[in-house]
């Protein structure tokens, strides 16, 4: 019994140690540079050396660089909207207005983590349902690959309209700290699901956000539209009715593509989208409406959301299977 205890012990001190040393690289800013972004280049460059191996031809290397180029200047330009105010923002809320005290214990860190993965989801689901965060969004979406130089592709700006939701977070007693250490996990666990190399995963694909069924997500064919929103559990989109398992493989991209390597257009390609959208309208009440009506919307006519393309989908998939009877 007591080498058992010696052994927990032993455990016991390392993990504490290990907490402790995640704790000073949070204090001191430097958990992104010397956890997530080494691992994150690791992982893009083991990727790509198994296309290089096996698929060398399924690899776009323009649109890989692009999406690096992307990535680099969102890492620049929102250190301060996006990292640096927001995260003042949540210590003053955890300081001074948190309704409880969630310990750091393994229950805390529990609801910490499906309060993240459930905000995670609700953002999500609502970037793809109205028209000024689609265009934040669409960014994202707007790569016709599908790798890991993909998950960090997106606007600047992506992390400053994301903050408020999470700011739910520390109301609700989650520490700055928790929130740190739950984000980098998770995202590397998101990062991990942009990738085609791994097909399915089992058991998991019932219970977790794995590649395959991420691949749907950015898939356009119609029964994939706006499906798998989740980041790490699937039984977000199984409550909410929004899973849809991958069936053939997916296209990748947007409804309608916007065919530019260039990371500037590829920047600004969702907000264009958007105020063209509003310049179509010549009253302001159907200008505004842009703003929150889903994708495809039109002030003069039915228009063509996601919701409308499934729906004929399976029209049409009801009527053929009718017709082959």
């Amino acid at each position: 019994m007591d080498i058992i205890q010696d052994d927990i012990n032993i455990i016991l001190d390392a993990v504490g140690n290990w907490l402790g040393s995640l704790r000073g690289m949070v204090n001191d800013g430097s958990i992104f540079f010397r956890v997530m972004l080494p691992l994150y280049v690791l992982m893009i460059v083991g990727e790509w050396a198994v296309y290089m191996y096996r698929h060398r031809d399924e690899w776009n290397g323009r649109d890989a660089w692009s999406n690096v180029a992307i990535s680099s200047m969102n890492m620049v330009f929102s250190v301060v909207s996006g990292v640096l105010l927001p995260f003042a923002v949540f210590y003053y809320i955890y300081s001074e207005w948190r309704l409880f005290t969630l310990p750091e214990t393994g229950w805390g860190w529990l609801l910490a983590f499906l309060l993240h993965d459930f905000i995670y989801y609700a953002n999500h689901w609502l970037s793809h349902r109205t028209g000024l965060l689609w265009a934040f969004h669409s960014v994202h979406h707007s790569s016709r690959e599908f790798n890991f130089t993909v998950a960090a592709r997106g606007t600047f700006l992506d992390e400053a309209q994301q903050a408020p939701f999470y700011a739910l977070m520390p109301l609700l007693g989650v520490s700055p700290f928790q929130m740190v250490v739950i984000n980098i996990l998770t995202s590397l666990f998101g990062i991990f699901n942009h990738t085609r190399l791994v097909k399915k995963m089992g058991f998991f694909e019932h219970i977790l956000e794995t590649p395959s069924n991420h691949r749907v997500h950015h898939g356009t064919n119609p029964h994939y539209l706006d499906r798998n929103y989740g980041q790490v559990l699937v039984v977000w989109d199984k409550l909410f009715g929004t899973y849809q398992r991958e069936e053939e493989e997916p296209d990748y991209g947007l409804i309608t593509n916007i065919n530019t390597y260039n990371p500037m257009r590829v920047q600004v390609a969702g907000f264009r989208w958007l105020w063209l959208q509003m310049q179509s309208a010549d009253r302001w009440p159907d200008k505004l409406r842009y703003l929150y009506k889903p994708p495809g919307w039109r002030h003069d006519g039915p228009g063509q959301t996601a919701e409308d393309i499934r729906r004929a989908h399976y029209k049409l998939r009801s009527e053929t299977a009718t017709c082959d009877i």
